[in-house]
């Protein structure tokens, strides 16, 4: 009996331990999604791109761009002319944020992780 019970406690312990590596609670209070496994099928012209969504009483507070294989010169026209449009913005206003003319791949699949990552957020913070 007490071998069934140090086994059932270990088990626990490597359960409660391992967490969900798609969602992070930060000391602020704020709370960071990350979209490499949850917008896994979302394409843009260079593959995917995965994001630090950063979140805080159902607010966007920071969207950060993580390594892919964009084009550089649309991603930073999509970074300096979409991304400041997210900051600030209730989650529930997502689709409001239209597209970047010239970079429409990357725009769409800019929008649709951050999209993804706030229903993620709403569903487990």
């Amino acid at each position: 009996m007490k071998k069934v019970f140090i086994i059932v406690t270990t088990s626990l312990f490597i359960l409660t331990s391992c967490g969900d590596k798609n969602i992070t609670h930060n000391s602020d209070g704020s709370v960071t999604v990350n979209t490499i496994e949850i917008g896994n099928g979302i394409r843009a012209f260079g593959g995917q791109l995965p994001l630090n969504v950063t979140f805080k009483d159902d607010v966007i507070k920071n969207v950060e761009i993580l390594e892919n294989h964009e084009t550089p010169d649309y991603l930073d026209c999509v970074e300096k002319e979409m991304l400041p449009k997210f900051i600030d913005l209730p989650i529930d206003e997502v689709d409001k944020i239209d597209g970047f003319s010239g970079a429409t791949f990357t725009s769409k699949a800019l929008r649709n992780n951050i999209k993804v990552a706030a229903d993620y957020y709403k569903k487990n913070k």
